[in-house]
């Protein structure tokens, strides 16, 4: 199995930037072949604009996706964008290290996803989700935040983090990638000095040692479900008798009742 890393946190002394090399490690012991991308270090452009397309079709407005329709087709992608796609290409699998920020991920990893998922190439209308070009290979979120597991909760102050990474799940699957659970670690944060110090250091000692237990099971890692495509109406409603997985994506008469409630109670 080839797998594709990709680190995005500007520290290279950072804790994921720790996780990442240790799961190239991992799987290189395990027999397994592990490339690490390094966004930061490469300094990889999120911005998607008009400079870096060489042939345009249009130069009087810029359209990201024709754009980059067009430069696919006319094999002139920006060299680091080409590089990547072959990377995703020739992997089985890719793991995405990020801290999460903002309720979210980092701007250099959303830009990533802007240039790199090539429409025209990597998808079109008729090469999304289980028929996507990532079909069959396996995606990978591992995450960091600096607050508490409670926090983090459903019924945390900061909110679901889990749900509010459903977006960016939902951007492989469109793919075609097999989204697994992703692996979240909470509590990493800088500044401590003395007994707090070393108190982390000892608990994220601990955490990378699980991780890198857990990530040596692999073939074990649970997905995260989604509906497919024979769950929607031609006119892309789901249907009435179709599984519900996320808030995200749900029966119409049950987001109207869940309104419904919380006007109730203003």
């Amino acid at each position: 199995m080839h797998v594709l890393i990709v680190l995005a946190h500007p520290e290279k002394q950072s804790f994921n930037a720790h996780l990442a090399e240790k799961t190239r490690q991992t799987l290189l012991d395990l027999g397994h072949e592990a490339t690490l991308i390094n966004l930061y270090g490469e300094d990889f452009d999120p911005r998607e604009a008009d400079w870096h397309y060489s042939a345009r079709k249009d130069v009087d407005k810029f359209d990201a996706m024709q754009e980059q329709r067009h430069h696919w087709h006319m094999k002139k992608l920006p060299s680091t964008v080409e590089r990547h796609i072959s990377l995703l290409s020739r992997a089985d699998a890719v793991v995405i290290h990020f801290p999460f920020w903002w309720f979210g991920a980092p701007a250099i990893l959303k830009g990533w996803l802007d240039r790199v998922l090539v429409y025209g190439g990597l998808y079109k209308s008729d090469m999304r989700h289980e028929d996507g070009s990532m079909r069959g290979k396996k995606a990978l979120l591992v995450s960091t935040a600096g607050a508490s597991m409670q926090a983090c909760a459903p019924n945390g102050r900061d909110g679901d983090m889990r749900l509010m990474l459903w977006p960016l799940m939902y951007s492989l699957h469109y793919v075609g990638f097999d989204v697994l659970e992703p692996h979240l670690i909470y509590g990493v944060r800088g500044g401590l000095v003395a007994d707090d110090e070393k108190r982390q250091r000892d608990q994220l000692t601990q955490q990378s040692l699980e991780y890198q237990a857990k990530l040596a099971r692999w073939t074990d890692w649970p997905s995260v479900p989604f509906n497919r495509n024979e769950d929607f109406t031609d006119g892309q409603a789901l249907k009435p008798d179709a599984p519900v997985y996320s808030p995200f994506v749900r029966h119409a008469e049950v987001a109207d009742t869940a309104v419904q409630a919380e006007i109730s109670q203003l």
